[in-house]
């Protein structure tokens, strides 16, 4: 069995998933996985964005049409590469940007419209951020709170001060937020180095191990 996770996006993170070596289904198929405690190993990961912002693809509302025709057809590339036995999306969060929403559930449909006729009979599931983020437990830490409680406190002594604020000096990088524990998972999970331009990544990476790890299937209510 086979899992490929999704962060469909403008910049879609995507990551592959099949029981480790050493299991009676692949031993003896050379496939280095790293693998994770629930069992299930990261076989390989990645990036993947259009080449061109999406006011580049043409005129309004067409560009925004091409460009997720674009992302959507690369993403099919790769469902039909890796011939995943199932497909993990998530699910997509409100916005207070129209456009960015727009774009969004736009390129979501052109994806699953391709995904129904190129890819019969494979399963696709949605899940809530809030799900595969409450399953893997990510939530920030007494230490992370406290610190960010210090940079708070810290910049508005600056701002009242005129005094420039030195991190360095407190010791503290910046506010730790969603992506950060995200990322701060993965690199722990999986023995990697990610940097938080790799967030879309981790997100994809995190999703697939919650799937993996039984968090509950979004129904559309």
């Amino acid at each position: 069995m086979k899992v490929l996770a999704l962060d469909v996006s403008t910049k879609t993170g995507w990551a592959v998933f099949e029981p480790p070596v050493g299991t009676a289904e692949w031993v003896g198929k050379g496939v280095k996985i790293e693998t994770s405690a629930s069992g299930w190993g990261l076989k390989k990961y990645g990036l993947i964005k259009n080449p061109k912002k999406v006011q580049e693809y043409g005129v309004y509302p067409w560009s925004y049409l091409n460009a997720c025709s674009a992302m959507a057809q690369q993403l099919l590339k790769l469902a039909n590469e890796e011939k995943p036995d199932a497909i993990v999306i998530e699910e997509t969060n409100g916005s207070k940007a129209r456009y960015t929403q727009k774009v969004l559930e736009m390129l979501h449909c052109c994806l699953l419209d391709r995904l129904a006729v190129y890819m019969t009979g494979t399963p696709v599931y949605y899940v809530n951020s809030s799900e595969w983020r409450k399953t893997l437990g990510l939530v920030l830490s007494k230490e992370d709170k406290k610190a960010n409680k210090k940079l708070k406190v810290a910049k508005k002594l600056s701002a009242a001060t005129g005094k420039k604020l030195n991190r360095t000096e407190l010791g503290i990088r910046g506010i730790v937020n969603k992506k950060h524990i995200a990322i701060r998972y993965v690199n722990d999970t999986y023995c990697k180095n990610f940097l938080v331009k790799d967030n879309d990544i981790c997100d994809a990476i995190c999703l697939g191990t919650a799937y993996l790890k039984g968090c509950s299937i979004c129904d559309g209510k």
